[in-house]
């Protein structure tokens, strides 16, 4: 068995496309579209579903406010910008970003 997997971190670079197009070209594959925010293989080629899975995420941050001192350090270093601080200067996460 082979395995061939297909990752960027850009949206938008073509690798459904590409992805796509080597599935056509095997006769017998397994596919797995894991992105999490546009799985969307199944648009081009019109697959058999055979199994189908809830996600269930990791675990979110959370910001413990009772030690948070405002300073905004968790903003800077979020590479998800999920974090944002309030006119109070207190650090909220937004769920659904982290």
């Amino acid at each position: 068995m082979k395995e061939l997997l297909v990752l960027s971190g850009k949206g938008g670079t073509g690798k459904t496309s590409i992805t796509g197009s080597f599935a056509v070209l095997c006769e017998n594959a397994m596919l797995v579209d894991c992105d999490v925010d546009a799985s969307d293989l199944h648009l081009i080629l019109s697959p058999e579903i055979m199994e189908k899975h809830d996600f269930i995420s990791g675990v979110t941050a959370e910001i413990r406010q009772e030690v948070c001192t405002g300073c905004g350090t968790c903003v800077e270093l979020c590479r998800y910008d999920a974090i944002a601080m309030t006119d109070e200067d207190t650090a909220l996460v937004d769920p659904l970003a982290c």
